[in-house]
């Protein structure tokens, strides 16, 4: 069977290894690996891992284009949600129609993959087939309704938690906005850190802080020093947790495979 029960605990270490390459790794390369990690932990093929992953991701990006059209509410004046905003909301909601296309239209679908892999050579025909249906049995994880609302449910409280930890942050510089504020505060990071960037997302993370906290008429040294003090609070706290839970799982014994039973001999 493709599709195995894998423990809490081990999608909560697969994550937080996946978020701390992230942090070190360019272009957003550790969620390959945390894809892997998944498949491993699972004993699932990586490519359907990979596809569980794709649809967290659609979620993540249908909350950040809702927080975005709240801010455009919210700041009706404001000229900075153009551009990045836009694209960025378009690339989330095209993967999360994708995903929902393809859940209405799985048999058809697979017709066209198998038809475009026709003109493949035959040797790598089976191999990408196959891959290609483990990943797209991986995006059909969550296919009911109660599946989807959970997801929404959990996906709303991680949010409404990590807003809250960037609000701390900005607070403990002395700094107060209204409850507005720290929505743009954090929904700009969101943005920032949203598609593949440097590791860390040094850049993005700051050019975040300085435009939403300039708004308020925060100073650029305030607002560069409050975007390092999150980047360590709450990117640094992930990757240490991460690396300890990577060295864990070095350590962490191999399932051996039982021997054969061998068989009896037939007397003759």
């Amino acid at each position: 069977q493709e599709q195995r029960a894998i423990s809490f605990e081990g999608v909560l270490v697969s994550t937080f290894i996946g978020y701390m390459a992230n942090n070190i790794l360019p272009a957003r390369a550790g969620e390959v690996y945390r894809a892997h990690l998944l498949g491993r932990r699972a004993q699932i093929s990586r490519s359907g891992a990979a596809g569980s992953i794709v649809v967290e991701r659609a979620f993540d990006g249908v909350m950040l284009v809702g927080l975005v059209l709240l801010l455009f509410v919210l700041f009706p004046q404001t000229r900075f949600l153009g551009g990045a905003a836009l694209a960025t909301g378009l690339i989330f909601l095209a993967l999360a129609a994708g995903i929902l296309f393809y859940s209405f239209a799985v048999d058809g679908t697979h017709r066209v993959i198998d038809k475009v892999l026709g003109i493949v050579p035959q040797g790598l025909e089976e191999s990408i087939s196959r891959r290609v249906k483990f990943f797209l049995r991986g995006i059909r994880g969550v296919s009911t309704f109660r599946g989807c609302l959970e997801a929404l449910v959990y996906t709303v409280l991680i949010w409404v938690l990590e807003m809250s930890a960037f609000a701390l942050v900005v607070i403990s510089f002395d700094v107060t906005l209204p409850p507005s504020g720290y929505l743009l505060v954090y929904t700009l990071a969101a943005l920032g850190t949203a598609l593949p960037s440097g590791p860390a997302y040094i850049g993005p993370l700051q050019y975040a802080f300085v435009l939403s906290l300039g708004f308020f008429a925060i100073s650029q040294e305030t607002a560069l020093a409050i975007s390092v003090a999150a980047q360590f609070a709450l990117l640094g706290s992930v990757t240490v947790i991460g690396v300890l839970l990577l060295w864990k799982e070095q350590l962490r014994p191999r399932a051996l495979p039982s021997p054969k039973k061998a068989q009896p001999s037939k007397e003759k």
